[in-house]
């Protein structure tokens, strides 16, 4: 309990009061519409048992998964809130954070609960494809293998061209589970790079500038954000400093699950609690309190999302609530 009121208070000092009692979103369909004239919805659900170091409490983080489903969707079950994304038919990918996931050690044991829940609401092995974890849970057997290569004809974007990921070619749909990650180069390693570096065959090049304005250029193709239906951002365990390497010194324990179809929202949120957590917790000596993500104010520039805290309705609730 005491846990759960110190992030309370983390979050009203961070984003003033909780939005609570508002309807959830039921617009769900693919994200490929126009977020300007919309408040965009983060939930954040906390399991107060749910993380403990590297160990993750599955039962707990299964019933965090339900209930922010159900919060977000407004479905009375987790099968009528999958199917608010997804539908029998789509080949969805689930999509994780590769860097640094040794260190934080949550991707498998989410993409175990992810994959138990879809199963128990019907959908099939087959529908789904792991991309970007290192190890894969007992869940995932006979889930598609992920390909690996690049397609063959590449793509413009705004700023660069390059070739997509091949396995974009055979999913109709992303569910999106991103660490949510300090990163020396790029600010924040969240929703939006996830969905974007990762895809590329040379996003080395395109780390320059914090990665603006590349990471809301390449997000913005239609490949990618027109499959794009859920973002989970993991937060049960948030690297505020020093990332990718992950040093158990700047790991926060926040041990929530976070729930948007805004990634450009989601982000502003992850990036609020990386930075109240700098200012909480230990750092080196004369480093920077705050962290600076541009490509996120330049993807709410070009229309991808919201990164207002005027337009975001953020809510913080406890797994049983």
């Amino acid at each position: 309990m005491g846990v759960l009121i110190l992030m309370w208070g983390l979050v009203w000092g961070i984003m003033g009061p909780v939005v609570l009692g508002m309807e959830p979103e039921t617009d769900l369909s693919p994200l490929g519409e126009s977020l300007e004239s919309k408040k965009s919805v983060v939930w954040d659900i906390y399991g107060e048992f749910a993380v403990r170091r590297t160990k993750v409490h599955r039962l707990s983080l299964h019933t965090m998964l339900h209930t922010g489903l159900r919060q977000l969707t407004g479905g009375g079950d987790p099968n009528q809130a999958w199917r608010h994304f997804i539908r029998e038919d789509d080949v969805v990918a689930l999509t994780f954070t590769r860097a640094g996931s040794k260190g934080l050690a949550t991707n498998t044991d989410v993409a175990a609960v992810v994959l138990q829940s879809l199963f128990e609401c019907g959908f099939k092995p087959g529908n789904f494809m792991l991309v970007g974890l290192e190890e894969l849970p007992e869940e995932a057997k006979d889930t598609r293998p992920c390909p690996y290569g690049w397609q063959k004809e590449s793509v413009d974007f705004l700023t660069d061209s390059d070739h997509l990921a091949v396995w974009l070619d055979e999913v109709t749909a992303i569910i999106n589970v991103p660490a949510i990650m300090d990163d020396n180069i790029i600010g924040l390693r969240g929703a939006l790079a996830n969905l974007t570096l990762p895809m590329l065959k040379r996003p080395a090049r395109l780390y320059v500038n914090q990665g603006d304005p590349f990471i809301p250029d390449i997000y913005a193709l239609p490949q990618i954000r027109s499959k794009l239906r859920l973002n989970i951002g993991i937060g049960l365990r948030i690297l505020y400093y020093g990332g990718p390497k992950v040093v158990q010194t700047y790991v926060y324990e926040h041990g929530t699950l976070l729930f948007s179809t805004d990634p450009v929202a989601l982000d502003q949120v992850a990036l609020q609690l990386i930075n109240r957590a700098r200012h909480d917790m230990p750092l080196p000596h004369e480093t920077v309190m705050d962290l600076r993500c541009p490509y996120v104010e330049t993807a709410r520039a070009m229309g991808l999302g919201q990164n207002d805290l005027n337009q975001i309705e953020y809510h913080l609730r406890d797994q049983n609530e």
